[in-house]
């Protein structure tokens, strides 16, 4: 038998059992004295329903303009959360994930964004939880534990 079809199987295998791509992104957020310390300081989201398997890779990088806060990327949120919000995804989610349920100005959605796309919050760790699911449920989130 040629050796590279005794091969094949192994490699069909290896590319099958090689770790799925991010799905989620971590936050650990830190407060400076020139800045209220923020209400959720531990939390991680993923988005569900989007057709562009990059956008949490895009959404999860450091950003110069928020330095105090650390993303994280990983293959999953982890357990240990006191709540979750779920809000439906919009264009302007995925320049700031705590933009949830608005809508664009002109009332309609870009067509990179499905209408059924969603962005789960697992909080972790918070100076006031009680805000935090105010803050949810006034930027269009459902509050669930």
């Amino acid at each position: 038998m040629n050796p590279m079809l005794r091969l094949a199987p192994v490699l069909l295998v290896g590319a099958f059992s090689l770790p799925a791509a991010a799905q989620s992104c971590y936050v650990h957020s830190e407060t400076s004295g020139a800045v209220p310390a923020p209400v959720v300081t531990e939390q991680c989201f993923e988005f569900h329903g989007m057709d562009n398997d990059d956008a949490i890779d895009w959404v999860c990088q450091d950003n110069e303009a928020v330095k105090n806060s650390r993303r994280e990327i990983r293959d999953s949120c982890p357990d240990g959360h006191f709540g979750i919000c779920t809000a439906r995804m919009t264009p302007e989610t995925l320049a700031n994930e705590r933009a949830t349920g608005s809508q664009a100005k002109n009332g309609t959605l870009p067509t990179q964004v499905n209408d059924d796309a969603t962005i789960v919050t697992y909080h972790y760790h918070a100076s006031d939880r009680a805000q935090a699911k105010i803050d949810c449920e006034s930027a269009g989130g459902s509050w669930s534990r």
